[in-house]
């Protein structure tokens, strides 16, 4: 998704989803490549995720909206995507890092 137009003074939120490479005061690196660096803590708003995605999670992959469904089999738990046309997208299909979180389940 491109980043529109910018000026100084806008007010804007920015949401990254992406692993911790370093944390020291002042400085966040994030992969891949991200850089954060600020002078108060009060700055940001950080959520942990211990999992990445979880069941009623929607998110886009560039193409299409897809909604993450867990059902429970007699083998134990199975996670994949479905999509709006009623496909299914195993996790091994898609990688994580492409997708875009649209909405977090509660």
């Amino acid at each position: 998704m491109p980043i529109p137009r910018l000026t100084p003074g806008d007010h804007v939120r920015v949401i990254i989803d992406a692993q911790v490479e370093r944390h020291t005061p002042g400085e966040l690196e994030l992969s891949p490549r991200t850089f954060i660096a600020y002078e108060s803590e009060d700055d940001l708003v950080v959520e942990v995720t211990r999992e990445r995605f979880r069941q009623g999670d929607v998110a886009f992959d560039g193409r299409r909206s897809l909604l993450r469904t867990v059902v429970a089999t007699s083998d134990g738990v199975e996670a994949y995507w479905a999509a709006p046309d009623g496909s299914v997208v195993r996790d091994h299909e898609v990688a994580p890092e492409s997708l875009r979180l649209l909405m977090r389940c509660p």
